[in-house]
């Protein structure tokens, strides 16, 4: 089968960042859609609508490279859904934790994994009987995009990089910057989104603020650099650059309201775990000092807690 005849697949794609991404690419991904839903529409702030058929995860064809945009403590049981030989390119917040478990899972095609800030919230999401989901998603921001292999030291298959540069390139044909990069770079880029996720989101949700109202918190960057250095010692990341990246980013996304914090208002769980909660984990392993990273995480399970009693 011609390369340029195979779908990318999008698991997930009922999320804000995946319904945006199954209506702007070309071709139009296939979705694959857990039950009861059979069938996307997806319009863009009152624009025109688009409908999608979807076909189940364990159906997906392994010819085609899949791509996981859901939440990170969904990730491994989405991936038990696919077939083992397809190639999985992983879009989440919170990789970091996830790099070994995904390349001890049982798995014969490629693993990649993706660091991304493009932006976007739902404005609506309503489910029909007839297994029709309907979604209004609205665009926050078009980031940077990178992409690569975490296969645990394999060869990439060629027929699968050739997948993810044909990805990379229906995302920068839809004006979404995406650049495929080495190894090294792309665990660079996995931890500087785990700064950034770290840094903004839980504070922002907290204090129930948008981005522009996030502030630097040194302790807590000295924290996830500190453990960063335990897990990953061949990076060399310094303070000076993470606070360059982190204004950007504020400065970028300064209107948007953070995933976890659009997570605790709509009364679902947060990723706090993969976040802060991480960086407490591994930093009480191996004795450093994370009291700043635990008092989030407490807080942002205490406000999960309160919402969820509220909510029954």
């Amino acid at each position: 089968m011609p390369l340029q005849s195979r779908s990318v697949s999008l698991l997930g794609s009922s999320g804000a960042i995946g319904s945006l991404l199954q209506l702007s690419l070309k071709p139009s991904p296939l979705p694959l859609l857990r039950q009861p839903w059979r069938r996307l529409r997806i319009s863009q702030e009152g624009g025109p609508a688009a409908e999608f058929e979807g076909v189940e995860p364990s159906l997906a064809p392994s010819s085609s490279l899949i791509v996981l945009i859901c939440k990170s403590y969904d990730v491994m049981s989405a991936v038990s859904t696919l077939p083992t030989s397809a190639p999985i390119l992983v879009l989440s917040n919170g990789l970091v934790p996830l790099i070994r478990p995904l390349q001890e899972c049982r798995r014969e095609g490629e693993l990649f994994m993706g660091s991304t800030t493009v932006g976007a919230g739902k404005l609506s999401d309503v489910g029909g009987d007839d297994g029709l989901r309907a979604i209004e998603v609205k665009e926050n921001g078009r980031g940077q995009t990178i992409l690569g292999s975490v296969s645990g030291g394999k060869d990439g298959k060629v027929d699968s990089v050739e997948l993810l540069e044909l990805f990379q390139s229906q995302m920068n044909a839809a004006s979404f910057p995406t650049s495929v990069v080495e190894r090294s770079a792309l665990l660079r880029a996995l931890w500087m989104k785990m700064f950034l996720n770290c840094l903004i989101n839980p504070g922002c949700t907290i204090n129930g603020t948008m981005n522009e109202e996030a502030q630097l918190d040194t302790q807590l960057l000295n924290e996830c650099l500190s453990v960063q250095r335990v897990v990953s010692p061949q990076l060399t990341i310094d303070q000076d650059e993470v606070k360059f990246l982190f204004d950007e980013v504020v400065e970028k996304t300064g209107k948007n309201r953070n995933s976890m914090l659009q997570d605790l208002e709509a009364g679902r769980k947060t990723e706090i775990d993969f976040l802060t909660g991480y960086i407490r984990r591994v930093g009480e392993e191996h004795g450093v000092d994370v009291r700043r990273s635990r008092e989030l995480e407490v807080r942002v399970k205490d406000l999960e807690r309160v919402k969820n009693t509220v909510g029954t």
